[in-house]
């Protein structure tokens, strides 16, 4: 897309989203309620088919244009499988194959495919117990294949993540595959695009504590006067401030790194280093916002906790600060010391 139309996009996704996705939705999913007309509303509006080219029912949008509407999701703590099916449906689509409709979610882990079959155990899966099919990427001799499983050949078991979503532990068991085909990324590949998915999401989130926090510190008054003003939460603030804008902008710097370095392979340093970012800020972004709002933040009945347990579950999907930073350690380790300048600006984002 272009930059006006995906202007557009992005502003019809905010005002939607503002519009659909309230409390009472977010307070239903963690409850098992789920919002059967906004997801409705969001796959008539073709959300989860962005990156799919035209050919195969999408908008023909780009990787950006998708993680930019993600980022939008993470600020309104959509609470339904959008991030992981637009993601699936993207590698189904790269691999030759028209995406269904329907929720979906990316189970990605160390997998045996064979033929049509397929074997192993994927835990934290999001959205595993709503998700009408899996898609994995798995290596085969043959080279690296995506695999589409309908729900009904996988056991799942639930494990609600912290923030109240129906993650789950997945097992394949000989599990046959709906479809099988050629995949242009890998099994890694596909790993870091969910991380950057992930990153994206905790910038918009992130994004929203701030702002929340800022408003209630001054809209709260204590002897006399807005505790905005008051030096102690100010340097709170400050810290907080920094924080977000570093997760942002590692988050935005990955996303167009990774859209013009191609699906298959671009932007690979500057994922590993947002998701590393955002993972690493997350737990001090939600602990500043909670401490500088007091005891309000910590009440079910503001919307603070819609964004930080989020934050808290985002940091560990796809790979912990810790699991990104030994990538990125290891990598420079076997790479030697010549090649550390290079990397870091090779992205023309980089300054």
């Amino acid at each position: 897309m272009d930059r006006e139309t995906r202007d557009m996009l992005l502003e019809t996704a905010d005002r939607f989203f503002t519009e659909r996705c309230g409390r009472d939705v977010v307070n239903g999913v963690e409850k098992d309620i789920w919002p059967v007309d906004f997801w409705k509303a969001i796959e008539e509006m073709g959300l989860p088919l962005i990156a799919v080219d035209e050919d195969k029912g999408g908008a023909g949008g780009s990787l950006g244009d998708m993680l930019a509407v993600l980022r939008l999701a993470g600020a309104h703590a959509v609470p339904v499988p959008l991030a992981e099916t637009a993601l699936a449906n993207l590698l189904v689509s790269a691999a030759g194959a028209t995406p269904a409709t329907g929720p979906s979610t990316v189970a990605l882990g160390t997998l045996a495919l064979a033929g049509n079959r397929l074997n192993g155990i994927v835990e934290r899966v999001p959205f595993a117990s709503v998700a009408r099919r899996f898609i994995t990427v798995a290596n085969t001799s043959d080279g690296p294949k995506v695999a589409v499983i309908p729900a009904s050949s996988a056991t799942v078991t639930d494990t609600p993540s912290h923030a109240g979503e129906p993650y789950g532990t997945v097992s394949f068991e000989n599990a046959t595959c709906e479809f099988v085909g050629s995949s242009p990324l890998g099994v890694d590949r596909a790993y870091e695009l969910a991380a950057l998915v992930r990153a994206m999401q905790m910038a918009g989130a992130a994004d929203k504590v701030l702002a929340t926090a800022v408003e209630y510190c001054k809209q709260r008054v204590q002897f006399g006067r807005p505790i905005s003003t008051f030096q102690a939460i100010q340097h709170m603030l400050a810290e907080l401030a920094s924080c977000v804008a570093a997760t942002i902008a590692s988050a935005e710097a990955a996303a167009r790194d990774a859209d013009e370095g191609g699906l298959a392979e671009g932007g690979g340093f500057s994922i590993a280093a947002a998701k590393t970012q955002a993972s690493d800020f997350a737990q001090r972004i939600a602990a500043i916002a909670h401490q500088s709002m007091g005891a309000m933040g910590f009440t079910h009945e503001h919307v603070l906790h819609h964004y930080t347990r989020r934050l808290w579950v985002w940091r560990r999907d796809f790979g912990s600060e810790t699991f990104w930073g030994e990538k990125i350690g290891s990598a420079y380790a076997k790479a030697g010391p010549q090649a550390m300048w290079p990397a870091l600006s090779a992205s023309r984002y980089a300054a």
